[in-house]
């Protein structure tokens, strides 16, 4: 392999792994509601 092909792969590995995580550290607001939901209410605690 050329020194070339060598930096250029190594360099697209990186970028791969700095895509997949921060895509996995970032937020998912879109299942909030949906854990919220199947999430037991509590009852009050009677004094």
């Amino acid at each position: 392999m050329s020194t070339l092909a060598v930096i250029v792969s190594i360099w697209a590995l990186v970028a791969t792994c700095a895509a997949l995580f921060i895509r996995g550290a970032s937020p998912r607001l879109e299942r909030a509601p949906v854990l919220a939901e199947r999430r037991p209410a509590r009852a009050p605690i009677a004094e």
